[in-house]
């Protein structure tokens, strides 16, 4: 298999994507001067930036070095996790900003009434490619196994972005409707705070999900893919004729590399270490079928 070089193909093609979408929506959100287009745009533009650093990670995690003989595979977990770490920076900051001219509006009377009409065909656009490149990211990590961090990463941001915009587009569809005399008319000042903060409810389990993953990856925390983790230990167990000759299988992530320490029990011990060692290169062969960077430790 050669998984770094789907994952890599994937994030190159979402990185071009996203810089096409990041310059529309800088040039609407200048146009229109909505907060929630500004989530939007730099949602996107975050999306590009940080997709060249993940492409260069995923060129640069597997090689190993004097200092690093594993890799730099915690690169994949950390990148994640800061990316994620800083949508949550962008989203809160966006909930001040609406709610301080929201607070103003209901108690000075004062603003401006929102520029909506740009935004029905923006966001029609953005939902489709946002969509269509999550299915994409998905559609690529699904070939990996769905062991790629960073794809995983990639999926969920990509989907909210999408969301993002459809909210923005509905909203706006709403605000065009309202009539200037109807009790709803605040809504033409004011739709831009309920609009953000909806979206920011509705989005933020998503980044919050992705840095809890990938803490348990960084600091150590055995795999939490249930299906990962039944498909390793299918196969390890597969290769021991008596269960009881392996005490515990401790099965660790981090990004796209796995590490497999079996405790082995009493029983293991009429095993010389050369049927050890033939039954280890057999299990890493199959499960390198599947899994491109893992390695396999016996403790006795």
């Amino acid at each position: 298999m050669e998984q770094k070089k789907i994952e890599q193909r994937a994030l190159v093609i979402g990185t071009i994507v996203n810089m096409l979408m990041g310059i529309v929506g800088l040039i609407v959100y200048r146009i229109t001067m909505i907060e929630s287009l500004f989530i939007d745009a730099y949602y996107t533009l975050i999306d590009l930036f940080s997709g060249l650093l993940a492409i260069f990670i995923s060129k640069n995690s597997t090689k190993r070095t004097a200092l690093f003989p594993n890799g730099f595979f915690i690169l994949e977990p950390l990148y994640a996790f800061f990316k994620s770490s800083l949508l949550l920076v962008l989203l809160t900051s966006s909930v001040i900003t609406v709610s301080i001219r929201a607070y103003k509006y209901f108690t000075t009377g004062q603003g401006e009434i929102l520029n909506a009409l740009p935004i029905v065909p923006y966001a029609a656009v953005m939902v489709c490619l946002c969509l269509g490149l999550s299915f994409y990211y998905k559609e690529q990590s699904k070939r990996m196994g769905n062991i790629s961090t960073m794809l995983m990463s990639e999926t969920k941001n990509s989907f909210i972005d999408g969301m993002i915009s459809a909210g923005i587009g509905l909203a706006a569809l709403l605000v065009l409707m309202i009539d200037i005399n109807s009790p709803l008319s605040f809504l033409k000042y004011t739709g831009d705070f309920f609009i953000t903060v909806s979206l920011v409810i509705f989005t933020i389990k998503g980044p919050i999900s992705i840095i809890r993953s990938a803490s348990f990856e960084i600091a150590g925390g055995t795999l939490k893919n249930g299906l990962v983790k039944k498909h390793i230990e299918k196969c390890i167990y597969s290769y021991f004729d008596k269960g009881g000759m392996i005490q515990h299988c401790f099965i660790y992530k981090i990004g796209t590399s796995f590490t497999i320490h079996l405790l082995l029990s009493e029983e293991a011990a009429f095993l010389d270490l050369k049927e050890l060692s033939v039954k280890k290169q057999i299990i890493l062969n199959e499960l390198k079928q599947s899994y491109e960077f893992i390695d396999l430790n016996y403790i006795y």
